[in-house]
């Protein structure tokens, strides 16, 4: 691959019958240009790998042994906004606004259960291995199966997912080599599950791990329960953290000993109810830092004095439920600044120009100045999640409110309610209305597993 390089417009010396011998460029520099691609985008890394033969020889094949959940080749800004039966998915990058259609022969014989980082987890159908599909790389990590010793884990991994609900999270921990995938159980018992790949089996979060948290038991059938229960998981610059339902942090550490570090601890430990929800999600594209998004669905937990306080509050939502008798649903939604370092939340009403999308599969958060169709300083709710059906927009700095998405199964005419028990894996799932929106796409993809199935 000759090309003749342009004339320097500073220099009179240079011919313009100058040839560069592009493929045989130092691999010093080469080495540079592949270091920084790879800090933007893997996608740009891997165009440079097609390139030409020698730009390969001289640079990390993404798919080769020993490089298992390297961070460096993990597309972190990259979601799966839809899927079909088929092996077709459309995914786009949430920071550059790239969009892509990937054939992935390697879905067949697995279900999915979640997302991390960007890498696409498995379940076998056969064997209940546990596998990560990079979807860009194709490359995959084949990791333990989850075995009947492993008790309620092995319950909540086998379970249908319309029989409990049941959630599944991950993430990645770059405190070991290779990194270690966690796997975070959330159904009638919670469990956190632990393994790298090359090991033979996964372990479990002892009890010792519970003990080191103070008071977080909660109350079950007259017994108090060891138990944390979790609704949100965030893996940022190599740590994991998760968010409590009652809306604590905490980070879960590998190394050198598994447990679990309290990281904002401004709420009791002991159960609230389910009407407040917690999620983390990103403050920016670098993930650098996390915003938390506090969701309160009643303001049950409240006594009279402090409910009536609260409903004279201005950025407490109100929602007509029935006309006739004007009974109203309380809502609240907060958002707050991460601040690790003096482990606090702290609050703020103007995120600027972004817009945050919760949900019970997935969090994310993306810039409105690249995506100028989505509406900034809002908070978007996901469908089929534990959040209230009573709207799907909370716009923050003037308070405002929009109704919920509307979607529809396959070819029915009217509006689908979303139900938290989870969707089989063959329904098709798409918006009310035409063409479909980015906003429908995103809500539909922090709810649902595979996000919008449109695709034939």
């Amino acid at each position: 691959m000759r090309k003749r390089a342009l004339a320097d417009p500073f220099s009179r010396e240079r011919s313009q019958d100058e040839w560069r011998d592009w493929p045989n460029l130092p691999s010093v520099l080469i080495d540079d240009i592949a270091g920084r691609l790879l800090g933007y985008d893997v996608a740009e890394y891997l165009r440079l790998r097609s390139a030409c033969r020698e730009w390969r020889a001289c640079t990390v094949d993404p798919r080769e042994g020993g490089s298992d959940l390297d961070s460096r080749f993990r597309p972190r800004n990259w979601i799966m906004l839809s899927s079909s039966q088929g092996v077709r998915r459309q995914f786009i990058n949430t920071s550059t606004g790239a969009c892509a259609q990937i054939d992935l022969p390697e879905l067949s014989g697995h279900h999915l259960e979640t997302y991390t980082e960007g890498l696409l987890l498995l379940r076998d159908e056969a064997s209940d291995a546990v596998r990560l599909l990079n979807p860009l790389t194709r490359a995959l990590t084949d990791l333990p199966p989850i075995t009947v010793d492993l008790g309620s884990t092995y319950v909540a991994w086998k379970a249908n997912d319309e029989s409990l609900a049941r959630f599944i999270y991950a993430g990645i921990s770059d405190e070991t080599s290779p990194a270690t995938v966690v796997l975070f159980m959330c159904g009638t018992v919670c469990s956190i599950a632990y393994a790298k790949p090359g090991d033979e089996r996964w372990a479990l979060m002892d009890k010792e791990c519970w003990k080191s948290l103070p008071t977080q038991r909660s109350r079950s059938h007259g017994q108090l329960l060891n138990i944390i229960r979790y609704v949100s998981v965030l893996t940022m610059e190599g740590c994991i953290y998760l968010s409590t339902l009652d809306g604590n942090i905490l980070k879960v550490s590998i190394h050198p000993k598994p447990r679990l570090v309290p990281v904002v601890v401004n709420q009791p430990f002991d159960l609230l109810p389910s009407d407040v929800i917690s999620y983390l999600l990103p403050a920016n594209n670098n993930n650098s830092t996390m915003l938390m998004v506090r969701y309160y669905q009643t303001l049950q937990h409240l006594s009279l004095a402090e409910q009536r306080n609260m409903k004279r509050r201005k950025d407490v939502i109100k929602v007509q439920i029935n006309d006739t008798i004007r009974r109203y649903s309380w809502h609240l939604i907060q958002v707050f600044q991460v601040n690790l370092a003096n482990k606090t939340l702290v609050p703020v009403v103007d995120i600027g120009h972004r817009a945050l999308f919760i949900g019970d599969v997935a969090c994310l958060s993306i810039s409105t100045k690249r995506f100028p169709s989505v509406a900034g300083n809002a908070v978007y709710l996901g469908v089929n999640s534990s959040c209230s059906t009573s709207f799907g927009v909370r716009y923050l700095l003037d308070k405002r409110i929009d109704p919920p998405f509307q979607f529809v199964l396959g070819d029915e005419k009217e509006p689908f309610h979303f139900r938290r028990c989870g969707l089989k894996q063959d329904k098709k799932i798409v918006p009310l209305a035409r063409p479909f929106t980015l906003q429908e796409y995103l809500v539909c993809y922090t709810g649902i597993k595979g996000g919008i199935r449109d695709l034939s």
